[in-house]
């Protein structure tokens, strides 16, 4: 049996970072090394692609929202983004974390 699948890509400027799969337990603390990694500790604004995520609990969502205040905190902005009607949007809406739609 094998584990979740989970990929992520970062490119461009401004940094997007697009994930795609699963964000189960492990790959949530892959996500916020991901995410500090991309923003030079959460200094610097940056997108991230949630759109091709299919499993986005309550962990990753702590995640985002941490990151989010943090780099805010910092003068930076993070910024979401999730296809319409898909999972991560239903839940990041449900959250009540701001996103733009894909």
């Amino acid at each position: 049996m094998t584990g979740p699948t989970f990929s992520h890509e970062l490119t461009g400027e401004p940094s997007r970072l697009t994930l795609r799969g699963e964000l189960d337990e492990a790959t949530t603390v892959e996500l916020r090394e991901l995410i500090g990694t991309a923003t030079g500790a959460l200094h610097q604004d940056l997108v991230i692609d949630l759109s091709g995520v299919d499993f986005l609990p309550s962990a990753a969502v702590g995640v985002l929202a941490k990151a989010r205040a943090t780099a805010s905190g910092n003068g930076a902005e993070l910024t979401f983004v999730a296809e319409e009607g898909s999972i991560a949007q239903r839940v990041l809406t449900i959250c009540g974390l701001p996103h733009q739609d894909a």
